[in-house]
């Protein structure tokens, strides 16, 4: 059976639905998800939400589309940081504190929701599960190997225990409310990776 389209945006998404999707952009990352309504959210953007899923083909598809989007700008944010020679285990931390932000963790939230939707219903999800740790651990992957000087599979290796331990804590953090906790855990995880021969493999 074909695989359903990415999220993203494709070429045939018209002008109205891609700028209706930078402005829905813009302002979840500056107000956060609020009561995770399309109807709140089409309100902030002057549209109703029947149009939202008119142009995404539902409610679901909106929110896919606006998680990729997010997901990617938050990839290139933390890419320019590390361009600025961040190191590594600073850069994990930073990252923590901008996701585990109470005005960003709807976000996280909302994401694991969708994931939970995603792994009942694979084909129509396909894209979102492909790209939510695709993605990610392609980004990870290239900046160790750059700023620690990795192989490509120990690289890819420490990448996936990176994701998948931020995504755990978040995901913690999310259904107990502890955030001291799940931070001094990110904390020490962050050192213990910080420690580990960089064996160039």
């Amino acid at each position: 059976m074909p695989k359903a389209k990415a999220p993203a945006l494709d070429r045939s998404a018209s002008e109205q639905a891609i700028q209706l999707l930078d402005a829905a952009t813009d302002h979840v990352l500056a107000n956060g998800l609020g009561d995770l309504s399309l109807r709140s959210v089409a309100d902030a953007l002057g549209t109703s939400h029947r149009m939202l899923i008119y142009y995404f083909g539902s409610g679901d598809g909106f929110w896919q589309a606006l998680l990729h989007r997010i997901r990617h700008a938050e990839q290139a944010a933390r890419e320019r940081v590390m361009v600025e020679g961040m190191a590594p285990e600073a850069a994990m931390e930073a990252a923590w504190e901008r996701y585990s932000a109470p005005g960003y963790l709807p976000i996280m939230q909302l994401m694991f929701e969708i994931y939970g939707k995603a792994i009942r219903d694979r084909e129509r999800f396909s894209g979102f599960l492909e790209d939510v740790v695709g993605s990610w651990t392609t980004t990870l992957a290239t900046r160790l190997q750059r700023d620690l000087g990795l192989g490509a599979a120990e690289a890819g290796l420490r990448a996936r225990v990176e994701l998948a331990t931020m995504r755990g804590l978040l995901l913690d953090l999310v259904t107990t409310g502890d955030r001291k906790g799940t931070t001094a855990a990110l904390k020490y995880f962050a050192a213990r990776m910080a420690a580990l021969p960089q064996t160039g493999k």
